[in-house]
């Protein structure tokens, strides 16, 4: 059945372009058709905002997740389709939770041919962080963990002056340390726009772990080379590791604290000054 209580924070796609473009994208595949992002938040800013559709599918054959991209009347419109079952695997896994939960407790459905989708977003809204945390702390240890090659490759692009490499393991680490902290501190992002600056919220935006993160990302005027951010990403390699060091297993620390030990090594010789 279609659902036509059109929210006032998605008036600004009128009816009858949403309209045409559920009886494209319906087949006997589809269960709910939803909308969500920037549109259902009010936020849009055309022509740069795209519309967020997400196709449900039935559970079965050809029920895999699968993404395809429209065009229709001067919008850039992004589909997604994929069964309800891998929403619920990804409510278990932490993630993926922050980065799917606010998508299904704020989403619009424009389509639905049975109550399966309602359900599942009051399963999210009525969802808590709390018997995941013990899963993140894991995670992020682990990420850390993983990073510790991308230090290594770091430190000798510094020492031998290689800006190329440089900058390749320096856009690996931001965004894996970016990632352990959101997943460490549960933080749900509302989007990709948003992502960074929830983080940084999260962590303080006075604190040393902010002030790092903006001068590896180049946005702070005094981090004006990319060997400047790199030495600067080591150091929020070091502070982030420092911060999630109570919540890090053995095992985990272990590694990474060799790691630190490589950095401090390296600074204090001035071997990438």
């Amino acid at each position: 059945m279609m659902n036509n209580n059109v929210s006032p924070s998605s008036a600004s796609l009128p009816p009858e372009f949403l309209a045409r473009l559920i009886t494209e994208l319906d087949d006997e595949k589809v269960r709910a058709i939803i909308l969500h992002g920037s549109y259902v938040r009010g936020e849009a800013i055309a022509p740069y905002s795209d519309v967020d559709i997400v196709r449900i599918l039935y559970e079965g054959p050809g029920s895999t997740e699968h993404k395809q991209f429209l065009y229709r009347d001067g919008r850039f419109i992004s589909v997604s389709s994929r069964p309800l079952s891998l929403y619920r695997e990804r409510f278990s896994r932490p993630e993926k939770a922050i980065f799917i939960l606010p998508g299904i407790r704020e989403a619009h459905i424009l389509l639905e041919k049975d109550d399966a989708f309602r359900t599942l977003q009051q399963e999210a809204l009525s969802w808590s962080w709390g018997p995941l945390q013990t899963a993140a702390n894991t995670y992020a240890g682990q990420r850390l963990v993983e990073q510790t090659e991308i230090v290594l490759k770091m430190l000798r692009a510094l020492m031998l002056h290689d800006s190329i490499a440089l900058s390749d393991m320096l856009h690996d680490l931001f965004s894996a340390i970016t990632e352990a902290v959101a997943v460490q501190r549960g933080v749900l992002i509302r989007s990709g726009n948003t992502y960074f600056h929830q983080v940084q919220e999260a962590m303080g935006s006075q604190s040393l772990w902010t002030h790092y993160h903006l001068h590896a990302a180049g946005i702070d005027p005094l981090s004006t080379t990319i060997e400047e951010r790199g030495k600067t990403a080591l150091l929020l390699y070091e502070e982030t590791a420092r911060i999630l060091r109570p919540d890090m297993s053995t095992e985990h620390w272990a590694l990474v604290s060799q790691a630190l030990c490589l950095i401090e090594q390296a600074l204090s010789q001035k071997e990438i000054r």
